[in-house]
């Protein structure tokens, strides 16, 4: 069985019912894209291994997988894989990305930008594929390379049409050197041998001795990344789960400004949004809005150029409320959802994630999913506007994270809320 093939086999039904759904295409789609992107990510590594590419790319491909098996890509957020894959997709394409998107979506029948989202969703899979195969290899970096090299004339048949050509691969021979067995151990390094390749007709320079050079260096640094990976497992997922959560948290805090308002009849907190104030978009549109208002706040952030894209910045809606117990959106909502429509059209590069939460009353489990319903109802409804559905994402975090006290009701009101983040500006 080639290196493709079992590549391709660590990835389960599941698995692609899971991206069918999150990429919004039909499974054979799905199957299209592995089969087009599997052999693409591995002519990147061999472009990346033998042509001057990023040095680092081994290392950036492997830490896509880390601490992430295949089966929990599978449950990961919409956002979260793009987000992943758009960054592995740089690091082993670079200029070639268009064309690798291109190729993908002539092989599967998919249009460019559905294409280019379901490839970004496949790659984190198949790099924690391939981390997942190493493990139970037991291969070491150097085997890894290897393979992939000894596989070099499986994955260019494989590739999508006019690949081989784009990505320079048609006249590359490699000859890897003799790695000796390695028995790893759990505590153990394993050993990481360099692997000699050869370019025909290449013109020799004086720069050679400095990218070895380079590349040894790289190479070091993922021994280093492997130790920590094996040898300080318990302690690095301890870690990683305490920053993840103080992320989220975080990211709850800067909701957190300075809120004054008052309960209406119905029980919904209606925030003071100060003076009215005429925003111009870059569209031309021009929306009327509270100087306070999530609006005006948005907006700012995306014309400040020294405010980057992180994963602590929310906004809360202001005027978005929901049926009691229910992901109902009532009609006074939609004026804002209008005005986040119009700005993300204006802004057409621009993502966002929908955040959902409730107050602490009732059950846990319940106000988990009503968030996680509201989170979506909202994301559909500014879809219905006119917001392509791949630039936005939506979970519902139940009662984490309040912005206020649950021991009032002008505080449980604030807490049932919906929030944004930007992604991508």
């Amino acid at each position: 069985m080639n290196l493709i093939e079992m590549i391709k086999n660590e990835m389960n039904g599941d698995v692609v019912s899971s991206l069918s759904q999150k990429a919004g295409v039909s499974e054979e789609e799905v199957k299209n894209g592995l089969s087009a992107g599997v052999p693409a990510v591995l002519a990147g590594v061999l472009k990346n291994a033998t042509s001057g590419g990023d040095p680092s790319f081994l290392g950036k491909m492997l830490a896509g997988g880390a601490g992430s098996g295949v089966d929990d890509l599978a449950v990961s957020d919409h956002e979260s894989l793009l987000e992943k894959g758009r960054s592995l997709l740089s690091g082993l394409f670079g200029g070639d990305t268009g064309s690798v998107t291109e190729a993908v979506s002539s092989s599967s029948g998919l249009s460019n930008v559905k294409s280019a989202g379901l490839l970004a969703m496949i790659v984190p899979f198949i790099t924690g594929a391939v981390s997942k195969l190493m493990v139970s290899k037991g291969w070491s970096v150097s085997d890894l390379m290897t393979k992939i090299f000894e596989s070099k004339d499986a994955i260019v048949a494989a590739l999508p049409k006019g690949l081989t050509d784009s990505l320079g691969l048609a006249n590359l021979h490699a000859t890897p050197v003799e790695i000796p067995k390695v028995e790893v151990r759990k505590a153990e390094i394993p050993k990481v041998l360099p692997i000699h390749t050869h370019i025909p007709d290449q013109p020799k320079s004086g720069g050679g001795f400095l990218k070895w050079l380079i590349i040894l260096l790289a190479l070091i640094a993922i021994s280093w990344w492997i130790i920590h990976k094996y040898v300080c497992n318990g302690a690095k997922v301890s870690t990683t789960l305490d920053s993840t959560a103080n992320v989220v948290k975080e990211g709850a805090d800067t909701a957190k400004a300075a809120i004054t308002g008052t309960l209406n009849e119905a029980g919904d907190f209606v925030r003071n949004l100060g003076a009215k104030v005429s925003k111009k978009l870059p569209d031309g549109t021009e929306i009327s809005v509270g100087e306070n208002s999530v609006e005006s706040q948005l907006i700012s952030f995306l014309e400040d150029k020294d405010r980057p894209v992180d994963k602590t910045t929310w906004f809360s809606f202001d005027r978005l409320y929901f049926e009691t117990g229910k992901s109902t959106l009532k009609s006074e909502s939609q004026t804002q959802l209008k005005n986040i429509a119009a700005i993300l059209k204006a802004y057409p590069h621009v993502d966002l994630k929908l955040g959902g939460y409730t107050d602490n009353t009732g059950d846990a489990a319940v106000n988990k999913k009503i968030s996680d319903d509201r989170a979506n109802t909202a994301m559909q409804a500014l879809v219905k506007l006119g917001v392509p559905a791949e630039r936005l994402s939506a979970e519902g975090y139940g009662t984490e994270h309040p912005v206020a006290s649950n021991d009032t009701p002008e505080g449980r009101a604030q807490n049932r809320r919906i929030d944004i983040r930007v992604t991508q500006k």
